[in-house]
C-alpha cells in the first residue's frame, strides 16, 4: 500500500513538471535563416534577448544548407516557416504569388514602429507597389566597401584610400595608379569577385534600372563599367584573373595577404576580424558619380502561418530599437534603424580594430534596384558576361546579347 502512494505520488509529480514545462513556452513560432554557424550563433543569442521579453513564445530555429529550394517546398506542403529570410530581389515574385503576409495592420498598432526611423528607400523595396502595404521589415542591410591591408600601404609609403578619398583623389585612375604599385611580388593591388560587378556601371553614369519592367544594359555607360571591371586583370594585371580566382577565391587572397584591397560587404568584417594583420575599411573609389551597392534582407511572415500575433512580435523585436542595438554590438551587418546605426553601439564595433564603420552609412547609395523577372534578368547578365571576364568578348558585344534576352523576358 505504502509503495503504491509513493508511485501515485510521483506521478503526480512528473506530470506537474510536465505541465509547467509545457507552460513555459506556450507558443511556438519557426524561423528560417541562411548563413553560417557564427549567424546562427548570433541569432540565438538575438532570441534569447527576445525571451526575457517574451518568456511564453519558443521559437525553433531552421537553417537549411538549400534555403530557396527549402522554403519553396516547405509553402508548397501548406507548412511554412512563421518567419524568414527575404532578400529584396526574391520578395517581387513571392509577393506576387500571395505567399507573404501583409504586416500594416500591425504596423499601425505598434506604437514603436517609427517609419521614419528606418533608412530612406530600404522599407520601400518590401511594400506593395500600389497599397503601399508593408509586407517585410528590414533587419539589416549592407553596402559595399573596399576592405585594404593597411600594412602594406604602409610599406608601400602610400597613403590609404580612407586619406586619398578625403582629398578627393580616389577616382578609379587613382584606384587603378594605386593598386599597380601595390602588385608585386605575387601579391595583387585588388582582388575582387567577378559577380561585383554592379558597383561599377552606376559609378560610370549607367541609368540600368528604368521601371519594374524596363532594365537597360546595351548602354556606353554601362559598357564602360563593365570593362573597367574586366580589364583590372586582362589588361593591367592588377587583380586576379578568372582561372587564379577558381585556385583561390578574391576574399581567401585578400585574408592571406596575397591581395591588398578586396571589395565586399560590411559581413566579412566579422570573418575578418581575427586577421593577424591590420586592415580597415574605405569608400569605393567613383567615376562620374559616387555609387555602391545595397545587399538587404527582411523578415517576412508567411500569409498561411498558424501564429501570426507571434510572428509579428518576433519580427518587430528583431527589427526594434532593443534588436536592432544588440545585432549593432555584434557587427554582422549594418541595423536598419539610423538611431542605432548613427550611435556607439555599432560606429564603436571592433574598438580594437579601430575600423571606420560609419564608411558604411555614407549617403551614396540609391533607391533599391526593384524589378520584375530578377531572377532571369540576373541570370541573362550574368551569362552573357562570362566571356567578357575570360577576355574572348568586349563588354559592347556581350550586352547587345544580354539586352536582347533582357527585353524577350521583360515582354512575356
Amino acid at each position: 500500500m505504502k509503495r503504491k502512494f509513493l508511485v501515485f505520488v510521483l506521478l503526480i509529480i512528473v506530470a506537474i513538471f510536465l505541465m509547467n514545462v509545457g507552460s513555459v513556452y506556450a507558443d511556438k513560432v519557426s524561423l528560417m535563416m541562411w548563413g553560417g554557424a557564427i549567424e546562427e550563433k548570433e541569432m540565438k543569442g538575438y532570441l534569447a534577448a527576445f525571451n526575457e521579453e517574451y518568456p511564453d513564445i519558443k521559437v525553433e530555429i531552421i537553417r537549411p544548407a538549400d534555403y530557396w529550394p527549402k522554403l519553396m517546398s516547405m509553402m508548397a506542403a501548406g507548412t511554412p516557416p512563421d518567419v524568414f529570410y527575404m532578400g529584396f530581389p526574391e520578395f517581387v515574385s513571392y509577393h506576387e504569388k500571395g505567399a507573404i503576409l501583409s504586416l500594416q495592420s500591425y504596423i499601425d498598432a505598434d506604437p514603436n514602429f517609427n517609419e521614419s526611423d528606418f533608412f530612406p528607400g530600404l522599407l520601400g523595396a518590401f511594400k506593395d507597389r500600389n497599397t503601399k502595404e508593408i509586407f517585410g521589415i528590414p533587419k539589416d542591410w549592407s553596402t559595399y566597401v573596399m576592405y585594404y591591408n593597411k600594412e602594406m600601404f604602409k610599406k608601400a609609403g602610400l597613403p590609404t584610400p580612407n586619406e586619398m578619398f578625403g582629398c578627393g583623389q580616389w577616382s578609379w585612375q587613382d584606384f587603378l595608379d594605386t593598386a599597380k604599385k601595390l602588385t608585386k611580388d605575387g601579391v595583387h593591388g585588388v582582388a575582387l569577385d567577378a559577380g561585383r560587378w554592379k558597383v561599377f556601371p552606376p559609378q560610370g553614369g549607367a541609368n540600368w534600372v528604368q521601371g519594374v519592367n524596363k532594365v537597360v544594359v546595351d548602354t556606353p555607360e554601362f559598357a564602360e563599367g563593365i570593362q573597367f571591371n574586366a580589364d583590372l586583370w586582362l589588361k593591367h594585371n592588377v587583380a586576379p584573373d578568372m582561372t587564379e580566382q577558381a585556385d583561390q577565391g578574391p576574399s581567401d587572397r585578400f585574408a592571406h595577404k596575397k591581395a591588398a584591397m578586396y571589395i565586399c560587404g560590411r559581413w566579412k568584417a566579422m570573418s575578418y576580424k581575427d586577421l593577424d594583420f591590420e586592415w580597415d575599411i574605405a569608400p569605393l573609389p567613383y567615376n562620374k558619380g559616387m555609387y555602391t551597392w545595397v545587399d538587404l534582407v527582411a523578415y517576412c511572415v508567411a500569409k498561411d502561418n498558424k501564429n501570426p500575433d507571434d510572428a509579428y512580435k518576433l519580427a518587430s523585436f528583431l527589427t526594434g530599437k532593443k534588436g536592432q542595438e544588440i545585432m549593432a554590438a555584434a557587427g554582422h551587418a549594418i541595423p536598419i534603424r539610423r538611431s542605432i546605426a548613427y550611435s556607439s553601439e555599432f560606429a564603436e564595433v571592433l574598438p580594437e580594430r579601430g575600423i571606420h564603420n560609419t564608411v558604411h552609412l555614407m549617403p551614396y547609395y540609391e533607391t533599391m534596384l526593384v524589378f520584375n523577372r530578377w531572377g532571369e534578368v540576373w541570370t541573362a547578365i550574368n551569362r552573357a558576361l562570362e566571356p567578357v571576364w575570360m577576355g574572348d568578348k568586349t563588354a559592347v558585344e556581350a550586352l547587345k546579347e544580354a539586352q536582347k534576352e533582357i527585353d524577350s523576358l521583360m515582354g512575356e
